[in-house]
């Protein structure tokens, strides 16, 4: 089974901004040093963007992936404790990561769910998996129901 990740509105916007504006810095920028601080400060972003944005979340008989655009995070279905459908709360906190600019991924902390990493789109599409070693991770797709259904039937076996 494989499902896609979809942006928020707010995700779409919000990184079409940030885009807009670095590149108008980038035009308006008199200097050499000043050409290369804008353009790396893109070339760092965008390869950010490469390295976690979450594209697909797919899951097998035996392991769930997030599929990246340079590599897949795989989980294996036998690390799992638990999984559950909990969009994140207006509470959370972000410690190092993104907060929509190409979706939501990094360390995250919330008062109820402790630290956790983030691999989503939209809030509404989140199910929560708890490992058996202590990790945690909030993970969004299209139909998330689907998803939770298939690895809860999988690591209840």
């Amino acid at each position: 089974m494989k499902q896609p990740v979809k942006l928020s509105l707010y995700s779409i916007f919000s990184s079409a901004l940030i885009l807009i504006i670095l590149l108008v810095l980038l035009y308006s920028s008199r200097n050499s040093w000043e050409i290369c601080l804008v353009a790396g400060v893109i070339i760092f972003l965008l390869l950010c963007v490469l390295i976690y944005m979450p594209l697909s979340i797919s899951v097998n008989k035996t392991e769930l992936n997030i599929n990246r655009s340079f590599k897949i995070k795989t989980i294996l279905l036998s690390d799992i404790e638990s999984v559950e459908l909990c969009p994140p709360t207006i509470a959370e906190r972000r410690i190092c990561g993104s907060g929509g600019f190409f979706g939501y991924w990094g360390w995250f902390r919330e008062k109820d769910l402790g630290k956790y990493f983030a691999y989503y789109g939209k809030a509404s599409d989140c199910f929560f998996i708890r490992l058996k070693d202590g990790r945690q991770y909030m993970i969004g797709c299209e139909n998330p129901q689907s998803v939770v259904s298939c690895i809860s039937a999988a690591i209840n076996k």
